[in-house]
């Protein structure tokens, strides 16, 4: 059994560190780097949360009172700035409210369209393919209202899809297909009063 000297595991550990030492350092350096990069990129976007919360805040209060132009004012600066939250198709939906508002369907169509390629949240961008498919069958797009309806798969959504599918069908001139997705629609529970009035009249 032999015994290294002292000065013997002295230089062994050098060496050790020499071949060694530069991978070590520049773990740690990347491991601090990157724990501080996660905790600056989580401040920054709860902040912005926070920013876009407030905003969007202002914007329903300036729509409620009637202060239209700083609420449009409030809605462009929420799309611009609240990229990666929710609020920023929220805001896009209120630019379509307020297209509609002024008999602008086409204005509203591109900002449901935008609503619901920035939400993130599946919900979300179902409830905004609801409304943007109602909107092109009113404007008598009616392939790209197919199209929208045909992307919603959402069980919570599908006796509000089947009536719109019903619309569809009566705007292309068949009454009968109507008449089946409006029934569909009743029987998954979906049974606002026009609904009822839309498939009895077809029934005559």
């Amino acid at each position: 059994m032999s015994y290294l000297t002292d000065e013997e595991k002295a230089e062994r550990i050098k060496q050790w560190w020499s071949e060694n030492g530069m991978a070590i350092v520049a773990g740690l350096v990347l491991g601090i780097a990157g724990l501080f990069g996660w905790n600056w990129w989580s401040d920054r976007e709860e902040t912005r949360a926070q920013m876009a919360s407030e905003m969007y805040q202002a914007l329903q209060s300036a729509g409620q009172v009637g202060h239209t132009e700083r609420a449009a004012e409030l809605a462009d600066a929420l799309i611009e700035q609240g990229r990666g939250t929710p609020y920023r198709a929220l805001a896009w939906v209120y630019r379509a409210d307020a297209a509609l508002a002024q008999d602008d369907r086409d204005a509203a169509i591109n900002a449901l369209q935008a609503a619901r390629d920035s939400a993130s949240d599946r919900g979300y961008r179902e409830v905004f393919s609801l409304r943007l498919a109602r909107q092109l069958i009113l404007a008598e797009r009616l392939d790209e209202a197919e199209d929208v309806l045909a992307a919603i798969q959402g069980e919570a959504f599908a006796g509000l899809r089947l009536e719109l599918e019903g619309d569809l069908a009566r705007a292309r001139g068949d009454r009968d297909l109507a008449r089946e997705h409006y029934g569909a629609a009743l029987d998954t529970g979906h049974r606002p009063e026009y609904l009822q009035l839309k498939y009895e009249e077809l029934s005559v």
